[in-house]
């Protein structure tokens, strides 16, 4: 019986040994209610031990694989660093023997020309574009694998922005004009200039206009550059838009994947490597701007690249450096 409880009867009852007849069954209810509470108490202690022994277990468990984790993190990490140097190394073997059969393919060229030979001026002009077309791609590895593994740097120089558009524009025009499409240029002079990356932003503008020319025939290609003011600061739009085939949801989802494209016929229809965008996109982030699209299937698509007007110098370095 509980302590307090014989207490109280001894102060009641004096020293007798018995409990009076009309206390027993209180006296005895107690006992059974202290008696379950003892069992009570003791099921729970040992639900606790072995709480804390699962506890315990299952944090070694996660830390456990969390370390497991980690460290596949990092093999992965590593892994993709290795093949970024391999690719790197490999792209940048290739271009030398092939900027050597695209130099010479010129000269015969100019050779073939001037003995007016037709039929060897038609096939050089084929190894030619050949080359180039080879080239491009290489590049293109090259430029993803120097990304991933974080070697790319970008050169800030401020220089106006609607020469750099029309010289681009001039560049594209055959390619444009391939498929029977149209250039639309809107680049007035009032966007005046931007603090940049003028390779950079040159390439991407490369690589949106060869995508909207790839995808659309007897068409509209157009390029359209704005300055606005957000939240004070300045930003340059250059938006590229088509009237070509156009994509769907799922589709755009996988734009900017490397070595990704809308889907697989695309590959087989239009060729290509499904790197230019993720090129694209990567450059415009590491500049602290964005790509924005916007496509509907059969009606076309627009890419927006978005960039500040005066890029953080702490991202890249000054060409007079």
């Amino acid at each position: 019986m509980h302590r307090l409880l014989r207490r109280q009867l001894r102060r009641l009852f004096g020293d007798s040994p018995t409990v009076p007849e009309q206390w027993q069954g209180f006296v005895d209810a107690v006992d059974q209610a202290y008696e379950q509470f003892d069992e009570d108490r003791n099921l729970l202690e040992r639900s606790l031990d072995l709480s804390s022994q699962e506890l315990m277990g299952a944090t070694t468990e996660n830390a456990r694989l969390l370390e497991e984790t980690q460290q596949a993190r990092d093999d992965a990490e590593e892994a993709n660093r290795t093949k970024s140097q391999f690719l790197a190394n490999m792209s940048h073997e290739l271009r030398t023997p092939l900027n050597a059969i695209i130099g010479y393919s010129e000269m015969l060229q100019e050779d073939a020309a001037d003995l007016e030979n037709a039929e060897f001026e038609e096939d050089l002009e084929r190894i030619n574009g050949a080359g180039k077309h080879l080239l491009g791609l290489i590049n293109d590895v090259l430029d993803i694998s120097k990304i991933e593994a974080g070697a790319m740097d970008i050169y800030l120089e401020t220089f106006p922005i609607e020469p750099m558009v029309q010289d681009v524009a001039t560049t594209m025009q055959t390619l444009v004009e391939k498929n029977s499409n149209t250039l639309e240029i809107d680049c007035p002079d009032s966007v005046g200039s931007i603090h940049a990356d003028t390779t950079k932003i040159r390439q991407c503008l490369f690589n949106l206009l060869s995508n909207a020319s790839k995808f659309t025939e007897q068409g509209t290609i157009s390029l359209t550059v704005s300055r606005d003011t957000e939240d004070g600061r300045e930003w340059i739009s250059f938006a590229v838009g088509d009237t070509g085939i156009g994509m769907t949801e799922e589709q755009m989802g996988r734009l900017f994947e490397a070595f990704a494209q809308a889907e697989a016929s695309t590959r087989r229809n239009y060729g290509g490597t499904g790197l230019g965008l993720a090129i694209t996109r990567h450059f415009c982030e590491m500049m602290g701007g964005t790509v924005l699209v916007e496509s509907e299937a059969g009606k076309g698509s627009k890419f927006t690249m978005k960039l500040p007007a005066i890029v953080n110098e702490s991202l890249g370095t000054t060409a007079a450096d």
